[in-house]
């Protein structure tokens, strides 16, 4: 199979943005945020702010992981707590978190009707909401 000039391009094109993304994922997502914010161009902004979304994600499911095991290690050893039924309270906080977290996120898109920077404004919407939650949880 022949691969001609264009092709050899293209992949090395998807390979670059295919390494660029994984070293930005080193950083945390506060680090990302603020660099998405300093770009110059909504253009920079749409392509930065979905990678800032997902490493928030990830943070937030390990801050939220970190937190849970320490709720079934307290309940295994405190019979209030176990009464309380604390892991059960964090399961229903954690869902009702992201069910507002969206609802939020589509309130803030659609406050921009059809006029450019709704998507934007949502990105950033859910990442503020993901950082203070995350702060809020390594507290």
């Amino acid at each position: 199979m022949k691969i001609n000039a264009t092709q050899s391009i293209l992949a090395g094109l998807m390979f670059a943005a295919l390494c660029s993304q994984t070293v930005l994922a080193a950083e945390s997502a506060e680090g990302l945020y603020k660099k998405c914010e300093e770009k110059l161009s909504t253009a920079e902004q749409r392509e930065c702010y979905p990678i800032v979304v997902k490493q928030s994600e990830i943070e937030l499911s390990a801050a939220e992981k970190k937190v849970r095991a320490e709720l079934v290690e307290l309940e295994k050893e405190s019979e209030g707590s176990r009464s309380l039924h604390s892991v059960k309270a964090f399961d229903k906080a954690e869902l009702a978190y992201r069910e507002f977290r969206n609802a939020e996120s589509n309130r803030v898109l659609t406050s921009y009707g059809s006029g450019n920077g709704g998507g934007l404004a949502a990105y950033k919407s859910t990442i503020d909401m993901n950082l203070m939650r995350i702060k809020q949880l390594s507290e």
